[in-house]
């Protein structure tokens, strides 16, 4: 893809109709200057805790100092941006995608009982949009694919064809997978009500596993950001209420211990991420 490149949030069915891609968010332009101004903002405040005050004289403040302030203010605003972004733009990707696997086997179970009273794969798939359209809304994600299926086989699509595109715009290996189960067992005539039900149990019993986790893992969520932030807070107040102490930051040995420090911050951050994400 080339660099300059506009990012689309959706993709051509085999329709040729525009459906979400479910691997992509693109902030709207609202939302993209609210957070790179809380970026902005919050990443300012950090680099005047730490940097700010330089090159003051006999403790006042001189011209270099306000440079210094506004450089490190927006350099740190900057450099926050470029981090907050990408970790909004996961956390949005990732309710989305919550959001669908929850409502994907809502359809199974839907689907499984349709099947299950005699009915043919296309009616089970209509029955279960009714059956959808009472829980969710129109413009929920399951109620517009399963639509869509139903447009395509009306537009002498397979079945499998549609499932299967529904299942690569996802980038749910769950969907996917079933996707291809599907394709595979009703070429094959298989027993199309036992694969379903029989997938819907296997989809449950790793969510329900998933769940328990993050619900086991909050806490230690919650102790790695509440300590990600604990030397910001130690650090501010020190210099709020120890102007003497705070003296002590704006020496060369205390700019490079500052630094060294955020790095080590940072870096303990980030692994302390990767041990408690939980891929569903």
């Amino acid at each position: 893809m080339a660099k300059n490149a506009k990012i689309k949030a959706t993709v051509k069915t085999p329709l040729l109709n525009e459906m979400l891609d479910y691997g992509v968010y693109v902030f709207s332009f609202g939302e993209s200057l609210f957070i790179r101004l809380i970026g902005l903002l919050a990443g300012g405040m950090v680099g005047l805790i730490f940097y700010g005050g330089l090159f003051k004289v006999d403790g006042e403040a001189t011209t270099a100092t306000t440079v210094s302030n506004f450089v490190f203010f927006t350099v740190a605003g900057l450099l926050a941006i470029k981090f907050i972004v990408p970790v909004y733009r996961r956390y949005k990707l990732d309710k989305r995608k919550d959001v669908l696997a929850f409502q994907f086997r809502d359809m199974l179970e839907i689907l499984s009982v349709s099947l299950s009273s005699g009915s043919n794969i296309y009616d089970a798939f209509v029955n279960a949009l009714g059956d959808l359209m009472i829980q969710y809304e129109e413009t929920d994600y399951i109620v517009k694919e399963i639509q869509q299926i139903i447009d395509g086989t009306m537009q002498n699509i397979s079945i499998e064809a549609m499932l299967y595109d529904f299942g690569k715009r996802s980038h749910n290996e769950d969907i996917q997978n079933f996707a291809n189960v599907f394709e595979i067992c009703y070429r094959k005539g298989g027993n199309m009500q036992l694969v379903i039900l029989r997938t819907h149990e296997v989809i449950s019993e790793k969510a329900s596993i998933t769940d328990e986790i993050k619900t086991k893992l909050t806490s230690n969520r919650m102790q790695l950001n509440v300590l990600s932030i604990m030397p910001i807070g130690i650090v501010g107040l020190f210099k709020i209420s120890n102007p003497s102490m705070a003296m002590n930051f704006v020496t060369p040995m205390g700019v490079f211990v500052n630094t060294i420090a955020i790095a080590i911050f940072i870096g303990a951050y980030k692994y302390g991420q990767k041990i408690i994400d939980i891929k569903g």
